[in-house]
């Protein structure tokens, strides 16, 4: 008896170890991914959702990476345009971070004080670029700008002042 009920302890115990082991690892992956600071996006996806602001607000998209220099530098200034045209406007941040870095710019969407839905890259690359523009070369930071009704009013692969932004955001916003 003795022998049966050890067997049938350390049987209890390990499994009560594998499923806390395996089980923490997928629940804290399902917390990663479904984090509504920081979803997970492919290209057809994100298109979908630059699309639903069509008719109601200007459009901003901005991909970014935390290892990237110049995306963190302008990355305030987003924010802040965000802030200053809160019902006419809707700035998409979409992080190209390494999948290994997404606790990264998670810390840093807060750390810049985003209180809004962003976006994780997933896929491939290459789609995930043509899906957002046929000119874009896939450099970091990356934005396109989005009138009102649709249309593209300038996009570009480099850092950009405020001034800049908040031009093209006005001219969006008048479409």
């Amino acid at each position: 008896m003795i022998k049966r009920f050890g067997k049938v302890y350390i049987f209890q115990l390990l499994l009560l170890f594998t499923v806390f082991l395996f089980g923490s690892a997928f629940f804290s992956t399902l917390s990663n991914s479904q984090n509504p600071l920081l979803k997970d996006v492919n290209g057809d996806a994100l298109q979908k959702i630059i699309e639903s602001y069509k008719g109601e607000r200007a459009v901003l998209v901005n991909v970014w990476a935390t290892w990237c220099a110049p995306c963190v530098e302008e990355f305030p200034e987003l924010v802040k345009l965000q802030r200053e045209f809160p019902e006419q406007l809707r700035v998409v941040f979409v992080s190209a971070d390494f999948p290994d870095s997404r606790d990264r710019a998670l810390q840093f969407l807060r750390e810049q004080n985003v209180d809004w839905t962003t976006y994780f890259k997933t896929g491939n690359d290459q789609p995930f670029i043509e899906a957002l523009s046929s000119t874009w070369s896939g450099a970091l930071p990356f934005t396109k700008v989005l009138g009102k009704n649709g249309e593209l009013v300038a996009s570009w692969e480099q850092s950009a002042d405020y001034e800049k932004f908040k031009q093209n955001v006005q001219t969006a916003i008048k479409q």
